[in-house]
């Protein structure tokens, strides 16, 4: 009997052993859900192999903690859509301290400053240029794994310019499909503050010549750094039938907004030039 005692316990010794060395602590990836309270430059909705670079800095109890370019949580991950979920390059899993996240759209291979991180604008913006130059913005403060998942809604960093051909009553015939609008004397370069969501127009860049993107040969769409044409100056040319007409006009560049420029053509009674007046409006980039 007293044998027999001594098995059983040995065995009991031996079960609690192993229920100590079982269990493991499980690491939990991170959900990304990336929101549209606005459009993209070409679409109305994120698409497959769109990524974006996100940043994520954990907190101090309720102190939150500057976004730097490296020494963070997440440093400028890139992060793809298979046109169903969002995933890093490699797997992302939750700290455990709540995080602000940030990001940009498209992703940015490389960021050198938070504060002044340079960006330019495509000038031909006819193709890919466009949607390249939509540069957009998402942050979400002190997000914990018990929120479930990050939401990022992203909002629209530059302004858009929209100019709209219109047929007046004198203008006769249709107008030329070799019609072409260009954007003049603005300023295509900016800084963009990764930690605030703001832009700032370079002041030394350079005005290039941008070619807008020709929608039909009444519309077309051009991606704008925000910034102000404080004077009357020249700042758009349509060419059509071999003519160019140059436009001057003064605008404020609004960050997040549409500025429609409204072209209204009449013919001149010898027909040989076109007659152009301007009818500008805004309205919300969403």
């Amino acid at each position: 009997m007293h044998m027999k005692k001594i098995l059983i316990w040995g065995m009991a010794l031996l079960a609690v052993s192993c229920q100590i060395e079982t269990p493991e602590l499980l690491q939990e990836s991170i959900s990304i859900r990336c929101a549209y309270p606005v459009t993209r430059a070409t679409a109305t909705a994120f698409e497959s192999n769109d990524a974006i670079s996100l940043f994520a800095v954990e907190r101090e109890g309720e102190e939150q903690i500057p976004l730097q370019v490296s020494g963070n949580y997440i440093n400028n991950e890139r992060v793809v859509f298979d046109g169903t979920t969002w995933g890093g390059d490699r797997p992302l899993f939750w700290s455990e301290k709540p995080c602000d996240f940030y990001a940009l759209y498209p992703y940015q291979s490389h960021i050198s400053s938070i504060e002044k991180q340079p960006f330019s604008l495509a000038t031909d913006q006819n193709g890919a240029g466009y949607e390249s130059s939509d540069l957009l913005y998402a942050v979400s403060e002190n997000v914990s794994r018990l929120d479930g998942a990050v939401n990022l809604s992203f909002k629209h960093m530059m302004s858009k310019v929209v100019v709209r051909l219109v047929k007046g009553e004198a203008f006769e015939g249709e107008i030329p499909d070799d019609v072409v609008a260009h954007i003049y004397n603005t300023i295509a370069s900016c800084n963009v503050n990764l930690a605030s969501g703001s832009v700032e127009k370079d002041g030394f860049g350079a005005k290039p010549t941008i070619t807008m993107r020709k929608i039909s040969n009444e519309r077309f769409e051009a991606v704008i750094v925000p910034q102000n044409i404080e004077k009357r100056t020249p700042l758009i040319e349509l060419s059509m039938g071999g003519i160019a007409y140059l436009l001057d006009y003064s605008l404020s560049f609004r960050p997040g907004f549409v500025h429609y420029i409204d072209l209204t053509l009449n013919t001149s009674p010898d027909q040989e030039q076109i007659e152009i007046s301007i009818d500008p409006d805004i309205e919300g980039w969403n």
